[in-house]
């Protein structure tokens, strides 16, 4: 799947723009995760990395004093976290913009917060956690999601295809000491279950998949889109007690 082609993207993102959440998690890990947040109430917060937003509404929710800007490199996810904010009457003080997440659009030192479900892959966490450093002021806690082994020794299959799609797929011990590099310390982690990818992600994709697969037929890069993604689903089917993913939250070690 070419996501470089922008027909297999248009494709991509009828699928995914518009998702409950682009990636598996539910309100009630946000929730959780917030809930490990020390110190008093932030009073801003960047969501990395924000999709369509369904973490940055959750957010704001339980935040009603803080202000929030995030950012995605996708317009189409930005167009879709902002309607959702717009619905849900936040967006005098929430809002999302075209943006690099490893050179978002805020000033050293300004962020209470920095949050990235299911995005800080796409950096690495090593670098993001260096990257976003300076951007928090004293106290600041940086929240995140990473994928993650959950066994020791995974079957070959699902082995080989997450180092297709995630070469630097890690397991917890992993991850805690690619934290400790980057000079952080662990405030607070746990693993999401099952029904965070089903719930949200996987059920809902599977509708939209079947409308792709009606309205496109015989177009070779709408095949790819659904094959991608019946891909990704059937194996978390058959391995899924392999891997999952982590919440972290995280704050400088000095």
């Amino acid at each position: 799947m070419d996501l470089d082609d922008p027909h297999t993207l248009e494709l991509f993102l009828e699928v995914y723009g518009t998702l409950p959440r682009a990636g598996p998690g539910q309100d009630a890990h946000t929730m959780r995760a917030l809930g490990l947040v020390p110190g008093r109430t932030p009073r801003t917060v960047l969501d990395g990395g924000c999709g369509p937003g369904a973490q940055t509404v959750c957010l704001a929710r339980a935040l009603p004093e803080t202000r929030i800007l995030a950012v995605d490199i996708l317009g189409e996810m930005v167009e879709e976290a902002n309607r959702r904010l717009t619905a849900e009457g936040w967006a005098d003080r929430a809002q999302a913009q075209v943006g690099d997440m490893a050179e978002p659009p805020v000033e050293p030192g300004s962020q209470d917060l920095i949050w990235c479900e299911g995005a800080i892959y796409s950096m690495g966490v090593i670098e993001a956690l260096r990257a976003w450093r300076p951007l928090l002021r004293p106290g600041g806690t940086v929240a995140f999601t990473e994928p993650l082994w959950l066994t020791d020794a995974p079957p070959a299959e699902i082995h080989d295809w997450w180092l297709s799609e995630y070469p630097a797929m890690a397991d917890d011990r992993e991850i805690r000491s690619e934290i400790d590099q980057a000079g952080y310390h662990i405030v607070g982690t746990f693993e999401l279950p099952a029904s965070a990818w089903w719930d949200e992600y996987y059920q809902p994709m599977r509708a939209r998949l079947e409308t792709l697969r009606a309205r496109y037929p015989g177009d070779r890069a709408a095949a790819d889109v659904v094959r991608s993604a019946e891909i990704e689903i059937d194996m978390f089917q058959r391995f899924s007690e392999h891997y999952s993913y982590a919440f972290y939250v995280v704050q400088p070690s000095d």
